[in-house]
């Protein structure tokens, strides 16, 4: 009996690695929007703690409003920082996206190959089988008439 083999098996094997590598910059962008989404909040509580000192006279009032001043500021750009790596999270998500979905259909071409390969071994191997079969009961009668 020949072994199956599938004759996309390299295409096969780089569609794999194209997905795993896909997948690892999923990981990566979504990575970066968490750590965004941490230093966002740490401004946002630092926006506060700023907010509850402003009202205070003196040098600590005047320092507390112009470090809520800078922390605007960054909250800003790290706003800007979370759409673009948005953008990036959604464009890599698509990637891989296309990229799972090659190797799937791939792999269900090679599932269904194989069941087809099954299938015809079977059929040989029944075939194989009936013929032997048939050959034993060919034996068996011109043994028993040569008896007679």
């Amino acid at each position: 009996m020949r072994r199956f083999r599938f004759r996309l098996t390299p295409l096969l094997r780089l569609r794999s690695q194209h997905e795993r590598i896909a997948r690892r910059e999923l990981a990566a962008a979504m990575g970066a929007i968490s750590a965004i989404d941490q230093r966002l909040a740490a401004a946002a509580q630092g926006l506060a703690d700023c907010g509850a000192q402003a009202p205070a006279p003196g040098s600590v009032g005047r320092l507390a409003r112009s470090l809520e001043t800078g922390l605007r500021r960054h909250q800003w750009r790290l706003q800007t920082q979370q759409r673009l790596a948005q953008q990036r999270l959604d464009a890599v998500r698509a990637e891989y996206v296309q990229r799972s979905r090659e190797l799937k259909t791939l792999q269900k071409l090679r599932d269904q190959r194989r069941a087809e390969w099954l299938t015809e071994v079977q059929k040989n191997e029944q075939a194989e089988l009936d013929e032997l079969a048939q050959a034993s009961r060919t034996g068996r009668n011109e043994s028993s008439e040569g008896e007679s």
